[in-house]
């Protein structure tokens, strides 16, 4: 059959699945749609979005290098038992001997192992049966809707394409007005909160972004407007775009902040002796930020090249950020609270650990987070103008990236 309408499930890590979907083929030309899942909630959620007339196959990823752990995690999902119409191969490009002999070893059925590249032909020379969705369904186990939890049933009839990137942002006004003309939007999410809409670079069609901004600041909308956006299009990436408040004398205004830790100073416990703090962090380095260190002079000369009307040129640097949730005016307040907490931050905001929270936990951990926000302020002496300002050097920190292929 042509293999063009099969949706094609992967059972994979979202990490693996980015680095070796090409090998299967590419979607639109070799399948209909390849769709990486986790487990079989994972796969619930993205079944009930088919058409009951459309085909769909499974291929598991072996991960042979780790103990045959994908196939284990295959077998414990039994997708396989209650989807008996579901057909599925395994895939690796280790050697099909010692996968089937982990395989016995571990109690579990010994199978033909293909390699990625035979996939779309086995499919197309029909050596395995493809199944409509309606069909797949008629042999299902009778307790399906049960396994679908509550937390997904509002959206389980909304079509969310998986976008490779979401961006979020405190503020509507300032914050995403300076994130939205770098996006095409192609449709929107119905949601009577958040407005989330999703599209693609302007320049870069292949590049599909996810976005919306808080109905309120702070961690607690930040945490829980991140961990929707996480369920819905399971990014690879999540980007928090907008204004910070600098280190005094070492951030200017304008100025480009990129986490590598974030933290908070307000946890902890209260006695007689006094506040004594409970640390939360996150840890947000990783390749990524050596990415954006490696073009931080690119990037530099790109903001200029935008606005030609500033003298001063703005920097770009790398950081802890700490966290709060109250907004600070007040002199020495970084020095005293912050510095002496981690001494190389850099900046001060009210968002990003509920952000990078929930990156951690939501969809295995999967999506990394990227704080890159701009300095409106010292922590004293605010101006609006000047958020203005760093609001459109982050937004444009973002587009360079986006655009030169950076993530």
């Amino acid at each position: 059959m042509d293999t063009v309408n099969i949706v094609l499930f992967v059972f994979d890590t979202l990490e693996n699945f980015n680095k070796s979907k090409n090998f299967l083929g590419s979607e639109g030309s070799a399948f209909k749609k390849m769709i990486q899942i986790l487990d079989a909630n994972h796969f619930e959620r993205e079944f009930a979005l088919l058409g009951n007339d459309e085909y769909a196959f499974m291929v598991v990823h072996a991960f042979y290098t780790d103990s045959i752990s994908g196939l284990k995690s295959f077998a414990a999902s039994r997708l396989g038992k209650k989807y008996p119409n579901l057909g599925f191969m395994y895939i690796s490009e280790g050697d099909g001997k010692e996968i089937n002999k982990q395989l016995i070893d571990a109690d579990l059925e010994p199978t033909t192992v293909y390699k990625y590249h035979q996939v779309q032909s086995i499919l197309e020379e029909e050596k395995l049966k493809v199944y409509k969705k309606k069909e797949i369904l008629q042999l299902a186990s009778s307790d399906r809707q049960t396994v679908v939890p509550n937390l997904i049933e509002p959206i389980s009839n909304t079509i969310t394409p998986q976008c490779d990137y979401v961006i979020i942002t405190a503020l509507e006004d300032d914050e995403m007005e300076k994130v939205l003309p770098m996006i095409t939007k192609t449709g929107s999410i119905s949601n009577k909160m958040h407005l989330i809409e999703f599209g693609h670079l302007k320049d870069k069609p292949g590049k599909t972004i996810a976005y919306a901004s808080q109905l309120a600041t702070g961690m607690v909308d930040a945490s829980i407007l991140a961990t929707e956006m996480l369920l819905l299009f399971r990014p690879k990436v999540l980007i928090m775009a907008g204004v910070l408040g600098g280190k005094p004398g070492d951030v200017n205004i304008g100025d480009v902040v990129v986490a590598t830790k974030v933290f908070t100073i307000d946890k902890g416990k209260v006695t007689e002796l006094g506040f004594k703090r409970d640390l939360e962090s996150t840890n947000t380095d990783g390749s990524y930020i050596t990415a954006i260190k490696r073009k931080k002079a690119d990037i530099i000369e790109f903001i200029k090249a935008s606005d030609g009307t500033r003298k001063q040129t703005i920097d770009i640097h790398f950081g802890s950020i700490g966290c709060v949730r109250q907004v600070i005016d007040l002199r020495d307040y970084f020095e005293e609270e912050i510095s002496s907490v981690d001494r190389k931050a850099i900046a001060l905001e009210m968002e990003s650990y509920g952000i990078s929270r929930a990156c951690e936990l939501v969809n295995n951990g999967a999506t990394t987070t990227l704080i890159i926000k701009s300095a409106m302020d010292n922590t004293v002496d605010k101006v609006d103008e000047a958020k203005t300002y760093a609001a459109w050097t982050s937004a444009k920190v973002v587009q360079y990236i986006f655009e030169n292929d950076v993530i």
